[in-house]
């Protein structure tokens, strides 16, 4: 072969293998396109049995703005909790009997074991409404219900919050208890939230 016909199978050879790299970085871009999407999270990430859908799952960026901006219910939970389950299923039944089409859930286990900034400023935007632990800290505990309005806190409910070794979710929640708490929570949404 003489070198003009080689150089001219080299350059075919080239674009064919440039051909089947652009082919081949097309078709992966878009097999795996979904990865590099966020994942929107509902609550049945969090709470697998809850079929509600008037939560929005919120980041911690997000529930900043809820925090300055805007008419707001606000759940802040932790998925990992046995009080934050039996907490959203008690607040679920208020939610459902005064047709409540909004709530806002906000999971607090990324950003309070990354401690993370976004941890910190929801921390001080809620300063005055948090619960104080044994060293004087105020701290973001799950789970708790606020109810704000343009950056003022109207309404806050750390009921369990606190419960960690004192007693059993099933001995706290006694049919007594349920009611008071049924009846606290439709107050204050009929009060603070509904009637605005």
């Amino acid at each position: 072969m003489n070198p003009r016909t080689k150089s001219i199978i080299r350059k075919i050879i080239y674009i064919i293998l440039f051909l089947l790299m652009a082919v081949a970085f097309v078709f992966l871009s878009e097999k795996y396109a979904s990865n590099s999407q966020p994942k929107v999270y509902t609550i049945k990430d969090y709470y697998p049995d809850n079929q509600n859908t008037y939560y929005e799952v919120v980041t911690g960026t997000k529930m900043i703005s809820l925090l300055r901006n805007g008419h707001n219910l606000i759940f802040i939970g932790s998925s990992s909790s046995q009080y934050s389950q039996k907490y959203i299923e008690e607040i679920d039944k208020i939610f459902n009997e005064l047709k409540i089409d909004k709530v806002y859930y906000y999971d607090l286990n990324n950003d309070k074991y990354q401690k993370n900034s976004n941890y910190y400023e929801i921390r001080e935007l809620l300063e005055g409404y948090l619960t104080t632990t044994d060293d004087n800290t105020n701290n973001l505990l799950a789970p708790s219900l606020y109810i704000v309005n343009n950056g003022q806190v109207e309404y806050y409910n750390t009921e369990t919050s606190t419960m960690k070794n004192t007693s059993s979710v099933e001995s706290y929640w006694s049919y007594e208890q349920e009611l008071i708490f049924q009846g606290e929570i439709t107050n204050a949404i009929n009060k603070y939230y509904l009637n605005k």
